[in-house]
């Protein structure tokens, strides 16, 4: 085994390093722990870039003697208040007397081999790659706290995986105002920041901008990761998607949190992500620990798809529950676009007898099937079948599915209670609210309070029991609101802690349900991206992205999740058109091709099409089959970007790049481009590749310099699909 931490007692350095990254750290003056690299892997490390201290007018010296050690400009590994670092903390305590002072100083540390399990959160999990886990220790003598910083790394993976935990040694109860998973200070050198934005139907917009003096924050206050302001942060400077050097990071978690960086007089960066400060306290008695949620630590030098590819391969690896990494994911139709409410017994028994004359896989019965379900505005919490609907119940649904060769799955919003159900009648204690105010509807429903362990036992048995009773292998799980009444009627906890209480209570839940029931699919949704993040993704192997299908939109959308998310966890269908999100016509073969870029499925009616709609249908979902394994197992790299201009293009690769897929989409058509140009790099330049179809040969890298010349053809949100095969050599 490979020692991937060293540790000098001369030098006071810390390398963390494998074959693709270092990360180094120094002890100075036996007390701060201090940043000093992170990125391409070093041989040795001899303090090359540490410069010179000189003591600063303004700037506090601990040590009288050294007014050049000022806090004000070390970059710290943990930076806390009010000791003359006045940029912005990783952590914060609250004291009895409600000073917020710490002290912490170097104890120690310890390497350990393998990645810390997380009891209450998810985590990166071991796997047969060697990691090894660097824990450093710093202690407040005054306060009796300990604070103890993780930091994992994998033989293979170009990722540091971070955290951090606190103990309270004292014997008073202290309130931890700010916890972050990461923070760490760079020099400032000209780079650019990106971040994403988005909403409801339009997630993961790319945020790509110069940095200014002063903070630049953004994060979710929402109970959720959000569409808004989903947890990711890369700084690069001259980088593009193919070169050039990227740092990023991400969180696993899946709640309210905050990402920020902070440029300050001395041109030092500061990267911070982890829990939301605004939103977050946590009271910590004597002898109790708080563990913050994981990070994870990207360094590229092949540009940012060098970074996808290296988040896509450690989720894989390392997050994806072991159950589903490798597995062919079903290829389904939803009912949803196809009835909306409107669902019954005859009507799925058609759906499932048109499924299995095209060839789909799984059939999806989404909302509208339980107590009364014809609107948004109801029946949340009564989860009985609409015996109106379904008057035999849906087992003998799915059994008919099975005689068909085809799975079932059904759809669920286990965190939502409507008003004037039975169950609120019932429980009316269970409803997330103030003790003060009346709780805002949001879609028409209201919140069960996820930190009541009956709310989760609740949940756990109702999607148990349904599961079990009707035989379904897939749920799709839903959560159509953010959180406006984060409080609890039990009172038992600080209001203060309600927002991660709700978080952990959420993970027991699915915890529970999908180690219980591996075999299960369970695909996260929240109105499409609303909660798409890391921390979802340990248990939810796929993600229904976006509830936009709209073939223009989904570019972006795909592109933008792409640089943080595997194909395999990303789910998109074919829907109708015009659209039902934008009311946009886009041809059959480029919504076909969009949803071909994900785990594909369709939500639109197949039941009434004419026989040239159906072998269309047909002939897609059996090539998509035949490419299946290329697309959720191979490599995916954006080619051109759809926030850049008017094309987008993918490839998918294989490992051993023997075969390829490119997609090119070609929105607006302009009668001045004759033809359409596209380089295809990250094939063997050496090897030579057969256009599938065709007699055409090229050289891999006349591909990937000269590019590929397509034809222009007329009309707008064009695609144009390219099959590569690796000749043999003679």
């Amino acid at each position: 085994m490979k020692n991937l931490i060293q540790f000098d007692p001369q030098t006071n350095l810390f390398h963390l390093t494998n074959e693709k990254i270092s990360y180094i750290m120094e002890i100075v003056e036996e007390t701060y722990l201090i940043h000093r690299y992170w990125g391409k892997k070093l041989t040795s490390y001899h303090f090359s870039n540490r410069p010179t201290l000189k003591k600063r007018t303004f700037a506090a010296a601990p040590n009288n003697e050294k007014p050049e050690i000022s806090p004000e400009f070390l970059p710290f590994e943990l930076p806390f208040a009010h000791q003359g670092d006045f940029r912005s903390p990783a952590l914060q305590i609250e004291q009895k007397n409600c000073e917020t002072i710490t002290r912490f100083s170097y104890q120690g540390y310890e390497i350990v081999d393998g990645a810390p399990e997380l009891t209450d959160l998810p985590h990166a999990r071991n796997t047969e790659e060697q990691a090894q886990t660097l824990i450093v220790y710093l202690f407040d003598e005054i306060a009796q706290i300990e604070v103890a910083l993780y930091y994992t790394i994998f033989a293979e993976s170009s990722v540091i995986v971070r955290s951090t935990s606190v103990k309270n040694a004292g014997s008073e109860t202290v309130k931890v105002t700010k916890l972050l998973s990461a923070s760490l200070d760079t020099r400032y050198d000209g780079q650019v920041s990106t971040t994403f934005y988005g909403t409801h139907q339009k997630e993961f917009q790319l945020n790509r901008q110069e940095i200014q003096h002063g903070m630049f924050k953004i994060g979710s206050s929402r109970g959720a990761s959000s569409p808004q302001y989903p947890p990711y942060l890369a700084l690069s400077k001259d980088a593009n998607e193919f070169q050039g050097e990227v740092h990023a990071m991400t969180l696993i978690y899946s709640g309210n949190h905050e990402t920020a960086l902070e440029l300050d007089q001395y041109n030092h960066l500061r990267l911070q992500i982890g829990l939301n400060s605004e939103t977050f306290a946590w009271q910590l008695h004597s002898g109790e620990t708080l563990q913050s949620p994981q990070a994870v630590l990207s360094y590229s030098d092949l540009g940012f798809n060098g970074s996808s590819q290296s988040f896509h391969q450690f989720f894989t690896d390392h997050l994806i529950h072991p159950a589903w990494k490798n597995k062919a994911r079903p290829v389904l139709i939803n009912s949803w676009e196809m009835t909306y409410y409107d669902v019954n017994e005859a009507l799925i028994k058609q759906l499932i007898d048109s499924a299995s004359e095209l060839g789909f896989e799984t059939v999806v019965l989404d909302d509208g099937w339980y107590s009364k379900r014809n609107s948004s505005k109801t029946s949340l919490g009564d989860w009985a079948v609409d015996g109106e609907k379904f008057p035999n119940g849906i087992k003998p649904l799915v059994e008919y599915a099975k005689e068909k060769g085809l799975g079932f799955g059904i759809w669920f919003e286990p965190e939502m209670i409507s008003p004037n159900t039975k169950l609120i009648q019932q429980h009316p204690d269970w409803v997330m609210r103030s003790a003060n105010y009346e709780p805002i509807l949001g879609r028409s429903q209201l919140v069960l309070d996820l930190t009541n362990p009956d709310v989760q036992q609740f949940i756990i048995h109702t999607l148990s029991q349904a599961i079990e009773d009707f035989g379904v292998n897939y749920v799709k799980w839903d959560m159509n609101r953010h959180l406006t009444d984060p409080f609890s009627q039990r009172g038992d906890f600080p209001a203060f802690e309600y927002g991660h209480r709700y978080m952990l209570g959420l993970y027991r839940i699915i915890d529970a349900l999908t180690s219980t029931y591996p075999e299960v699919l369970f695909e996260n949704c929240s109105s499409g991206g609303g909660r798409l993040d890391v921390g979802m993704l340990y248990y939810f192997p796929q993600t229904w992205i976006s509830d936009n299908t709209d073939g223009l939109d989904r570019q972006e959308i795909q592109s933008g999740a792409s640089n943080l998310f595997p194909i395999s966890s990303m789910t998109g269908h074919v829907s109708d058109v015009p659209n039902h999100q934008t009311n946009r016509t886009v041809p059959f073969e480029t919504r076909a091709a969009l949803a071909s870029s994900t785990n594909m499925g369709y939500e639109m009616d197949i039941i009434h099409l004419n026989e040239a709609e159906k072998e269309m249908i047909r002939q897609h979902l059996q090539t998509y089959k035949a490419e299946r394994e290329l697309i959720m197992q191979g490599q995916f790299y954006r080619l051109l970007s759809p926030f850049e201009g008017n094309l987008c293009a993918w490839l998918f690769t294989d490992k051993a790049q023997e075969q390829a897929i490119v997609y090119v989409f070609r929105n607006r058509y302009q009668v001045f481009d004759l033809s359409l140009l596209v380089k295809i790099p990250y094939l063997d330049e050496d090897g030579m590749y057969q256009i599938v179809g065709t007699d055409q040969v090229y050289s891999g890298s006349e591909l990937a310099h000269c590019g590929l010349a397509l034809d222009n053809k007329k009309g707008d949100f064009a695609v144009q699909k390219i099959t590569l095969k690796k000749m043999e050599s003679e």
